[in-house]
């Protein structure tokens, strides 16, 4: 499983991305625990929520955001630019097995990731217990604000690795990820819209948890107020969609199509699945944004208006969708 020129080759498809992950991550959890610890000193006994405080240090914030993109292009960096580049012709041709080939692309990925969260975190944990506010650590469990963020991370990963088997190049690879990374929760959105205009209600009893808990982006971003889930079912959420998405695309990389490389998709079968959801996805969105410009209190106008911004979104997102599923975009590889 563990070939030399395999990681090389992973390496240096993706040590730009990598380094900059490494310092996102100091930014991140060093350099954000100095300006807070300092912060603190400065405010006195003002501050009263520390421990909510220094749990947000380890899982919020703006930062986690760029590191959510740096994975997701790291993913495409490993797989995807292998397409564009045609570089992928010359990989399956190499004399490893295609599934020792994705075994070293996600286990690059994976370990990368690892060192750098966890190298990151104990820096900054020893940091705290040297100062005087070390007492607020022991009101947080490491299961929080060290594995939850850290399984949350390897999922995005996984999930990307996985798209990166579907997609038959780069962008196509990074875009589907982070769509469907708010997929669940972003679409009962738009059906939620749909009936409140055209019925004058809302969804009856939304499962708003367990929508939650099938949208990708609520294991990355452990906010209680985003979501209602303990960290106990984040864990086990996390693990259980990583090994799931890894055993796919694992599954999936050995029956990738060379042939179809710089395109949308590499499986032609999904195009019509893939014509239709985007068709249907973009035609709820345009309803939604053109009847938000009708003023409060005009129902009337507010169902034509969405129909209208229904009809024009479905029918430019189905040309476009059908020119995006015909293409093919290469990459002169030096």
């Amino acid at each position: 499983m563990f070939h030399k020129a395999l990681w090389m080759q992973n390496y240096k498809q993706s040590k730009m991305i990598v380094w900059i992950l490494f310092v996102i991550f100091i930014i991140h959890l060093p350099f954000q625990a100095i300006v807070t610890i300092e912060n603190w000193r400065e405010a006195g006994s003002v501050f009263n929520n520390r421990v909510s405080d220094m749990y947000l240090l380890f899982t919020g914030g703006s930062l986690p955001l760029f590191g959510t993109i740096s994975i997701i292009v790291l993913a495409g960096l490993l797989i995807g630019i292998e397409r564009n580049t045609r570089r992928n012709d010359f990989t399956f041709s190499l004399p490893f097995k295609r599934r020792d080939m994705f075994l070293a692309k996600w286990l690059f990925g994976a370990m990368a990731i690892t060192l750098i969260h966890l190298l990151n975190f104990i820096v900054t944990y020893l940091m705290i217990q040297t100062t005087e506010f070390s007492y607020v650590l022991n009101d947080l469990t490491l299961t929080a604000i060290l594995w939850s963020p850290l399984l949350g991370f390897l999922l995005l990963f996984s999930f990307a690795m996985f798209f990166g088997t579907i997609a038959g190049e780069m962008v196509s690879q990074v875009v589907l990820t982070l769509i469907f990374s708010i997929f669940p929760f972003g679409f009962i959105m738009l059906l939620v819209f749909f009936t409140e205009v055209n019925f004058g209600t809302y969804l009856p009893r939304l499962p708003l948890e367990w929508i939650s808990n099938i949208t990708l982006v609520t294991y990355v971003f452990t906010l209680e107020s985003f979501n209602n889930s303990s960290t106990g079912d984040l864990i086990t959420g996390a693990i259980i969609g990583t090994v799931v998405f890894f055993v796919l695309g694992l599954l999936l990389y050995e029956r990738n199509r060379v042939e179809h490389n710089g395109e949308f998709l590499v499986f032609k079968q999904l195009h019509p699945l893939f014509l239709i959801g985007i068709v249907i996805c973009f035609a709820l969105f345009g309803g939604m944004i053109l009847s938000s410009l009708v003023p409060w209190g005009m129902s009337e106008f507010q169902v034509i208006f969405y129909w209208i911004g229904f009809v024009i979104f479905a029918l430019f997102s189905f040309l476009i969708t059908r020119r995006l599923l015909r293409m093919n975009v290469t990459v002169k590889n030096k």
